[in-house]
C-alpha cells in the first residue's frame, strides 16, 4: 500500500457501505440510444424534441365533427390496387390535410390525426350513420354531444418542444425510456455504465461436474458477472490466477504485458475472490501492497465477510477484494460493491430497507448479515447461514443487517434488498 496511509480496519457495517459510495465520484458521460439506457443515470436534462402528442389525436374511436350537428361524413376516395399499409397512409395524409367545416364529419380511431376544425370526437356507438353517409347522434346519446374538446388530445398537452420532461440523476426505468421516445429522443445522454474486471484466486478449483476430492467447484465463475450487472456495472475481463503472485500483479497493473491486459488497465474497479485472510502467504494484501495500492477499508467488522477489503489501486481503479467463502463473497458484494458502482454510476446510495422478524435471532459477537425469506410478510432467518453455504441466499428474499445484540419476533430490523 501506499507510503504513509492508514486504512480503516474493522469498521461497522454502515460506516463501510457510506465509505464505499464515498470513496468514487461518477463518470463520465456518454451518449447510448434510449432502447438501451435502462437503469443508467441521466447525465444531463432532457429537453423534448417536438410536443406531445405532435398532433390533435383522437382519444375514442369514433367520428371527428365540425359544428352541432347533423354532420356529412367524409371519406378519402380510394386509389385502386393500393396494399393496406399505402391505403392507410394515403388516408392519413389526406385527413392531415383536411380542415373541417360545420356540418361535417370523418371516421378516426383511437389514437389517429384529427383534422384541424374539430370540435370533439362522437364516440362510435354514440352515433349513426344512414345510408346516405349522414351522421347524427344515437338515440341514447346527449343532445349535446360531443361537447367542445370531447376525446381529443390536444397537440403539446403533455409537453412543449424545448420544455424539461427528465432531470440530469435520474435512474431510467422503462417508464422514462417510453417518455423520451415518446418526446421525440433516440439518444440520450447518461453517465458511463462502471467497467469491471473479475480475478479469481485459489487452486483446486473445478469448473464443471461434482468436484473431485481435494478440489472445489468453482462458484464465482457462474454468477460473478450477473452479479456485478444486476449492480449496474459491465464486466470487460474475468480471469483465473490461481496462486500466481504473478498474475495476480498483473490484473492490479504493475505488470500489463499485453494489448490486452493494457485495455483491461482502463475499467474502472477490480473485484477479487479469495486470499483476503491475514494468514495466507499469497493473499492479496500482499499483491495490494507490491501494487502501491491504497488501502481504504481493512476488514468490516460483519459476519460473514469480515476479511473484505476496498483499495484504490496507483492507475486510480478501484479494487474490492472479496473473501473465498462463497456466503462472505455474495454479502460482500451488497457491503462494498453495490454502494461502490453505485457511486460511480451516480445513481444514489442503495439504503437498507426495515422488514418485521418472524423468529428470534440471538445475540452475536458482530453484527451479521442473514439471508432471509419471506413468511406471511414477515422475515425468517435462514439457518443455511455459515460463511461456506449458499443455499440460504439462493432461496433468500433478502437479507438482514443484525446487530450484535440480535432482536426478537415482530421486531423490525433493517435488510438488504437483492438486486434480482
Amino acid at each position: 500500500m501506499t507510503e504513509g496511509a492508514v486504512p480503516y480496519a474493522d469498521l461497522n457495517w454502515h460506516r463501510a457501505h457510506e465509505l464505499a459510495y464515498q470513496s468514487v465520484q461518477p463518470l463520465v458521460a456518454e451518449t447510448v440510444p434510449v432502447d438501451r439506457a435502462i437503469g443508467r443515470v441521466l447525465a444531463e436534462d432532457v429537453e423534448a424534441i417536438a410536443p406531445v402528442p405532435q398532433f390533435d389525436s383522437a382519444v375514442m374511436e369514433g367520428w371527428a365533427v365540425a359544428g352541432s350537428g347533423p354532420w356529412t361524413v367524409l371519406e378519402v376516395a380510394a386509389v385502386p390496387e393500393q396494399s393496406p399499409e399505402d391505403a392507410a397512409l394515403h388516408r392519413m395524409r389526406w385527413v392531415r390535410d383536411l380542415a373541417l367545416q360545420d356540418g361535417q364529419a370523418v371516421r378516426v380511431r383511437a389514437g389517429a390525426l384529427v383534422p384541424a376544425g374539430t370540435a370533439g370526437v362522437l364516440v362510435l356507438d354514440r352515433g349513426r350513420v344512414d345510408d346516405d353517409g349522414h351522421l347524427d347522434r344515437a338515440p341514447h346519446a346527449q343532445q349535446d354531444e360531443p361537447r367542445a374538446g370531447d376525446h381529443v388530445r390536444r397537440a403539446g398537452e403533455e409537453a412543449e418542444t424545448g420544455e424539461t420532461v427528465l432531470t440530469a440523476g435520474t435512474a431510467l426505468t422503462p417508464a422514462h425510456l417510453a417518455w423520451a421516445a415518446s418526446c421525440g429522443l433516440d439518444m440520450v445522454a447518461c453517465l458511463r455504465r462502471p467497467r469491471v474486471t473479475l480475478v479469481v484466486t485459489g487452486a483446486g478449483l473445478q469448473s464443471h461436474g461434482v468436484p473431485e476430492p481435494g478440489t472445489v467447484r468453482d462458484v464465482f465463475g457462474p454468477q460473478l458477472g450477473a452479479y456485478v450487472a444486476a449492480l449496474g456495472g459491465t464486466v470487460i475481463g474475468t480471469h483465473h490466477v490461481g496462486l500466481d503472485d504473478r498474475k495476480l500483479l498483473a490484473q492490479l497493473g504493475t505488470d500489463a504485458q499485453d494489448e490486452h491486459q493494457i485495455r483491461e488497465a482502463t475499467g474502472d474497479v477490480v473485484i477479487t475472490t479469495g486470499g483476503t485472510g491475514t494468514h495466507s502467504r499469497r493473499e492479496v494484501r500482499g499483491a495490494l501492497a507490491a501494487a502501491g495500492a491504497e488501502v481504504l477499508v481493512d476488514g468490516v467488522a460483519v459476519q460473514p465477510g469480515h476479511p473484505l477489503l476496498l483499495a484504490r489501486l496507483a492507475d486510480g481503479r478501484m479494487l474490492v477484494a472479496l473473501p473465498g467463502h462463497p456466503l462472505a463473497a455474495m454479502t460482500g458484494m451488497l457491503t462494498l460493491v453495490a454502494p461502490l458502482l453505485a457511486g460511480l454510476a451516480g445513481a444514489s446510495v442503495p439504503r437498507p430497507g426495515h422488514v418485521r422478524l418472524g423468529a428470534d435471532v440471538p445475540a452475536g459477537v458482530r453484527t451479521r448479515l442473514i439471508p432471509y425469506t419471506l413468511d406471511d410478510g414477515v422475515a425468517v432467518p435462514t439457518r443455511w447461514r455459515a460463511a461456506g453455504m449458499l443455499r440460504g441466499f439462493a432461496e433468500a428474499d433478502g437479507v438482514l443487517i443484525c446487530p450484535r445484540e440480535g432482536g426478537e419476533t415482530g421486531e423490525v430490523m433493517e435488510e438488504l434488498t437483492l438486486p434480482w
